[in-house]
């Protein structure tokens, strides 16, 4: 098998790993310690899945609403592979933050994963679009050289910290070696997180990721107050969150090779 072959299989083999480990997840979630019980849980049962619908499922939006997602996610997509104009870039994250999420919630994050592995992807034309849409930018692209182009040009947490970046002021120089602790205190946080879900020790965790900020009047203020603050920190370290404590960025890293990462699209 040539190169390009073997790399090709690896990358559907690490999906391969992603999904079994997100279909785990939703098991394990849905049961006690080890999975017990799965039939008291039905899949639209309340069983800790959600901290606002948004985070689990497309919420079912107006028609203008959906198309607007789903014109933003194709330029995301499309436009990217085809021109590398900075002016755009900004138009995009300001696209993502505005209309995926202020306006819809529209993005990934672990617990809506999770939810798709254990009860199937959304029915309605546009809820399925709309997922097919995140999914293949965040597992696909991957497969076909695009490294990361969920996060760097879809997902609006993301698109909300590089656009703090870009503050003029002088940014913190991390050193190579304290770089390498904080990716290694990640990857390690991620293990222990999807252990204790696994387990059943603390599989609420999926609810306290950030994304849902952007919906502020629907979450935990202590949710919003770790946003700003990571925002706040990305004006000097870029994209501190998505670097540094992502676990679903750490997840999604499961369909890329395995390459030195990189933060620019």
């Amino acid at each position: 098998m040539d190169a390009p072959r073997r790399d090709t299989a690896a990358h559907l083999l690490r999906i391969a790993a992603c999904l079994l480990m997100l279909a785990a997840g939703a098991v394990a979630r849905r049961g006690r310690v080890l999975g017990v019980d799965l039939a008291s849980a039905s899949p639209t049962a309340d069983s800790g899945l959600r901290l606002l619908p948004s985070t689990f499922e497309i919420r079912r939006l107006t028609l203008e609403t959906n198309i607007g997602i789903v014109t933003v996610l194709l330029l995301a997509a499309v436009v990217p592979l085809v021109t590398k104009s900075r002016r755009w870039r900004t138009v995009q994250l300001w696209l993502d933050v505005a209309v995926l999420g202020f306006w819809s919630g529209s993005f990934l994050s672990t617990a809506r994963l999770l939810g798709w592995a254990g009860s199937g992807l959304p029915g309605g034309v546009f809820e399925w679009t709309i997922a097919l849409l995140l999914l293949s930018t965040a597992l696909l692209y991957p497969v076909f050289g695009r490294k990361s182009h969920y996060c760097l040009w879809v997902c609006p947490f993301g698109a909300v910290q590089e656009l703090a970046s870009r503050i003029p002021v002088r940014k913190w120089r991390l050193s190579p070696a304290l770089v390498r602790r904080l990716t290694a205190f990640r990857r390690t946080l991620w293990a222990a997180l999807m252990l204790a879900l696994w387990c059943g020790a603390w599989s609420r965790w999926t609810e306290w990721e950030l994304f849902g900020a952007l919906s502020f009047l629907a979450v935990p203020p202590l949710v919003v107050a770790f946003a700003l603050a990571f925002v706040a920190l990305s004006v000097f370290v870029p994209r501190a969150y998505c670097r540094f404590v992502c676990p679903t960025g750490t997840l999604l890293k499961f369909a890329e090779a395995n390459q030195p990462e990189t933060n620019n699209p």
